[in-house]
């Protein structure tokens, strides 16, 4: 007897199986080290990448502003410090940065100087934020971690002291009565 084609048994519908499985596999995102010397200073190329957006832009150039603003994310940011986000906050974050990146495109179509210039510059603060947020949390090998900086608004603890406090050792204490 001939078997056709279509009677083979389990072997077909297992495969598209374990190619779900394994697309639906979360493997652990690879932090990269940057190519800069240092996590703020990838987040400055990439900041130097959305000036050179915003200057194409106000040339008069909307295309190649959408076009460099796309290799900006997809060259600089997204295979270093879209992981380093990752790991650091989680996908939801990363997501509203890329989302954000998103956005400057629609907004690089438009001709309002305002929205243009906001979208670059709240890019600029998250892109350093991210920066030095990674600095701390994947720091280069060999160097120690640095702590966050203190708030500007937080007094230290500090006893007041005069500035010319002197201890009397001449002075009785309780345990010697005066002579």
């Amino acid at each position: 007897m001939h078997r056709s084609r279509r009677d083979t048994g389990l072997a077909r519908p297992v495969l598209p199986v374990i190619l779900l499985l394994l697309a639906c596999a979360d493997p652990e995102p690879v932090v990269l080290t940057p190519d800069a010397q240092s996590w703020p200073q990838e987040a400055e190329l990439v900041v130097d990448g959305l000036h050179a957006v915003e200057s194409l832009w106000n040339e008069g150039q909307a295309s190649a502003a959408g076009t460099m603003a796309e290799r900006v994310y997809t060259e600089r940011f997204e295979p270093r410090m879209e992981p380093a986000l990752r790991e650091m906050e989680g996908p939801d974050a990363a997501a509203q940065l890329e989302y954000a990146f998103g956005q400057l495109r629609v907004v690089l179509d438009g001709r309002d100087r305002v929205r243009v210039e906001a979208s670059v510059d709240d890019l600029e603060r998250r892109v350093r934020a991210v920066g030095e947020a990674a600095e701390r949390a994947f720091p280069a090998p060999g160097a120690a971690p640095t702590l966050p900086a203190p708030r500007a608004d937080v007094r230290p603890i500090v006893p007041e002291v005069p500035p010319a406090w002197e201890v009397d050792d001449a002075a009785p204490t309780e345990a010697e009565p005066e002579k």
